[in-house]
Parts: structure tokens; sequence; C-alpha cells
């Protein structure tokens, strides 16, 4: 399950009755590559009452009723997939597949032929068709997360996707057409990576069609506790467990660097810390850094430097462990040590 779905509210669970959703099969990674549809719930409104999660969840609820192509942009663990959820299920399409891939979770050589699937013979191994993830979001939504990882190559067919709703698959010759609604997500400044030619111009005004903001877990600390009770009630199956005052104070005070997804993390530590239905303040495992960004500091590159670098620190150059506490791949994590200037970590 999404890291920051567990404190999601479920209602209506009638209502995809009839949609049989189809389970890919998860990922060697950890995180998954791709996903699909999980459950036939409704989506309620995502948890949170601080006024920027509130506002996210208004912008969400307002586009969701178009067909505009919507772009996400906040740091890793903010919950991007869950509003491109809440989007698709407020949405006239909610009765169709929402198609999810993540375009850093997969080798440069395979991305393209999971988005845009191939034909018979298109290379080595390909014994038969196979249709790609554009194909099988038909009708429905596809979910790009980190869209600025995608290879030049991808940029370049993908374009011709959302301009002519058709593309063709790897060694076919055929054009594929489609009926889909994109949502994009990125953890970087897209403005900045068109600036420094790493994202196509033209893809960019593309997808930015509508551009929705999460801001960081730090930006709205009125959503902690909230959270918090949720994975709790989560991860428990709903018995009841506590949170001192000082555990309270500890986890408002931390600056969250890997957002909600940290959160459910350092929760899930504390249940097998605790000795009883309580859990105090050191069973959090939290400390103060000096290594974290200013809580004011717009510039995600530099919070997710931080947070990378805090990440190989705990984990001892432990670029598995590290990773997990980050919540992302260990292909994701190698990326971002290049792009830090950690190569030799």
């Amino acid at each position: 399950m999404n890291a920051s779905q567990a404190a999601i509210d479920f209602v209506d669970r009638e209502r995809h009755a009839t949609w049989t959703p189809a389970i890919l099969p998860a990922q060697a990674s950890g995180r998954r590559p791709i996903s699909s549809i999980e459950d036939r719930q409704h989506i309620g409104d995502p948890a949170g009452t601080s006024a920027g999660w509130r506002e996210v969840v208004r912008r969400a609820t307002q586009v969701a009723a178009s067909e505009a192509t919507t772009c996400l942009q906040g740091e890793s663990g903010t919950g991007k997939e869950v509003i491109a959820r809440f989007i698709h299920q407020r949405s006239p399409r909610w009765r169709a597949p929402f198609i999810g891939i993540n375009c850093a979770g997969l080798p440069e050589q395979l991305l393209e032929s999971e988005l845009f699937g191939f034909e018979r013979g298109a290379f080595t191994g390909a014994h038969q068709s196979k249709p790609g993830q554009i194909e099988l979001a038909a009708g429905g939504v596809l979910f790009l997360d980190e869209v600025t990882e995608m290879t030049p190559t991808a940029q370049a067919k993908f374009l011709r996707v959302l301009q002519e709703r058709e593309f063709l698959r790897l060694g076919g010759t055929r054009p594929v057409r489609v009926n889909i609604r994109v949502i994009a997500a990125t953890n970087r400044n897209l403005d900045e990576a068109v600036a420094t030619g790493q994202f196509r111009a033209d893809l960019y005004y593309r997808l930015n069609v509508f551009d929705i903001r999460i801001p960081p877990l730090r930006e709205r600390r009125d959503d902690i506790l909230p959270l918090a009770t949720g994975f709790l009630r989560e991860l428990t199956g709903g018995a009841t467990v506590e949170l001192t005052p000082d555990a309270i104070a500890a986890l408002e005070r931390h600056q969250w660097p890997g957002n909600v997804r940290e959160l459910r993390n350092v929760l899930e530590r504390a249940l097998i810390m605790r000795d009883g239905p309580v859990i105090e303040a050191e069973h959090l495992g939290l400390r103060a850094s000096k290594d974290v960004p200013p809580s004011n500091t717009t510039d995600l590159g530099l919070i997710e430097k931080h947070a990378v670098e805090r990440a190989m620190k705990d984990a001892g150059g432990n670029k598995v462990r590290a990773a997990k506490q980050l919540g992302i791949s260990r292909m994701q994590l190698y990326g971002r040590l290049r792009r830090f200037g950690f190569e030799n970590a």
C-alpha cells in the first residue's frame, strides 16, 4: 500500500463493485515501478487538516471533473500518488483503470517497452506482442510518477501521445490510438529541468496544463497528528495505541525530510520497539540533525540533497537501507547520488 494512502478514509465501497482490477506483479526493487487499481473502494478526502493540504484537495477536486492534463509537484513522500488516485476516482473516468508507472523505477532500456509495448520480434526475447501501460490505461488515467526521469527518446515519443493520442509500439508500423487522461508527478523543479535541458519544453507545456503543488510535511504540521493516528490504526489493525505527550512533541518538532512516507516508517518502527500500548519519544528513534535545511526553504533540490545525505549517513553508507529509509528504490537512489555528486558514497 502506498505510504500516504494508509491515512485515507475509505467510503462508498459498493461504487466500484463492477470494476475488476488487473493486478500487476510487484517488482524486485522494493517500490513498484508499475501499479494499477488495487481496491474497489472510493477514496474520500485524503487525511489532513492544514490550510496547505485543504488547498491541495480543493484544487484536486476542481480539476477532477475536467479532462485537463495535470502535473503534481512536490518532494518524495508527500502523497502525489494519493492525490492522483483521488483525482481519478472523482473524475468521470472512475470506472476505468488507473495505471501508474514510475519513470525512475525502470532501467532506461525497459521504460519505453513498458510505456509503449512492443510487437513480436521487436528485439531479442520479444516472442509475442505485448501492450504497454498506455494501452492498458485506455479509457482511464495514466499516472507518470517522476516524469522528469523519462529518457529523451521516451519524452519525444510521449509528446506525440499527448498531441495526437496515438503512438507506435516498439517494432510496430501501425499507429495505436488511445483515449487516456494523463496525470504527471515530479519531485524536481520542472522549470529548472527545462532550463538545464533535462526536460523538453514542449512536453512541459503539454503536461503542465493544471499544476498542483503538494507542500512538504514540515509546512503542514497540523497534519502530523491526524496522519500518525491513521497510520497507527492501519498498522495495528485498529488496536488502541497511545502516543505520549513527549512522543507527540517529537513528531511535531521533526523536520520530516522523507515526508509522509518517513512518518509511516517511523511509526512502524516504534510499534516494534514499544513494550506496551504506549509509544514513548525514545521509541520513535528521532534525533535532531544539523544537516536538515531550514524549514522555510523552498529549494527542493537542497531539501532533497540533505535528505539523501542524511539517509546515507544514518545507513552507514548502505544504499539498500538508505533507499528504504527514503522510501525510494535503489535505482532512484543511485540517480540522486549521481545528481548530487555523491557517486563515490
